[in-house]
This record gives structure tokens, sequence and C-alpha cells, in this order.
């Protein structure tokens, strides 16, 4: 699998959140809810590393093709929506459980924000999931 046209893609797409990361790094100072916006500019920048560390591993898995389609889609699919979750907590100021322990966040953006979450946290758990089971055994040989 090493002409795998999704590896490649990986490592585009981590250097694209790098870049979205920077530009985030510019609503801190001009945008009002700068520690949203920080919170987004930093989740942006450390999702762009790990899809780069995901294209950099990505033809050492033993996964067959149809698992490998998955753990792609399921990671971009985990990226994207993290960083749509991470600017709509930013415009509209969502109080989070480390930024604001026990407030209550508003009902309306809270469950589109939650709506958000049900579809992160799966795709994430498979995306990572897989990739782990894709490292186990021995490394392959040249």
């Amino acid at each position: 699998m090493t002409n795998d046209p999704r590896r490649r893609a990986l490592m585009r797409q981590g250097f694209l959140f790098l870049f979205l990361a920077l530009i985030l790094g510019l609503a801190i100072i001009a945008l009002p809810h700068p520690s949203r916006w920080r919170a987004a500019h930093v989740t942006a920048f450390l999702t762009g590393l790990v899809l780069v560390v995901m294209a950099l591993a990505w033809t050492e898995l033993r996964l067959t093709n149809g698992q490998r389609s998955l753990a792609y889609a399921a990671g971009l699919v985990a990226a994207y929506g993290g960083l749509v979750g991470s600017v709509f907590g930013a415009i509209a100021d969502l109080p989070g459980p480390a930024s604001n322990p026990g407030v209550a966040p508003p009902m309306p953006q809270a469950g589109v924000f939650f709506a958000i979450l049900a579809v992160i946290v799966p795709s994430l758990f498979v995306s990572f999931g897989l990739v782990l089971y894709g490292m186990r055994g021995a490394a392959t040989e040249a």
C-alpha cells in the first residue's frame, strides 16, 4: 500500500489544518471570546498533527482496503467535525467543563454542539481504533 493516494491526502489535510490553525490564531486577537478562539486554534493544531502522524503511519498499517477506507473517512469526519464544533463553540461562546466549571450551557446552542459531538466521538473511536488495530504485530518488511 505504498502508493495509496489516501496517505498523501491525509498529509495534505493535516497541513491544511495546520494552516487553518494559524488563521484561527488571528481570530484570537480580532474576534470576541478570545479564550474560545484560542481553544479552537490549539485544537486545529493538534488535529493537524494527528492527521500528519496518521499519514506517516499509513504504510505500516495492516488493514484491509475496506478498513483503510473506513479509518480514512472516519478520521476526516472527526477532524472536520471537531473544527466545526470548536468554531461553533467560539462563536456561540459556549461554556466548557474546563473553562467554566459548573456553568450550564444555553440549551439551543448546547443541543447543536452535542449533536456535533455525537458525530465526532464515534468517528474518533473508529479511526483511532482501526489505526491502533492496524499497528498490531511485527513491522512489515520493505
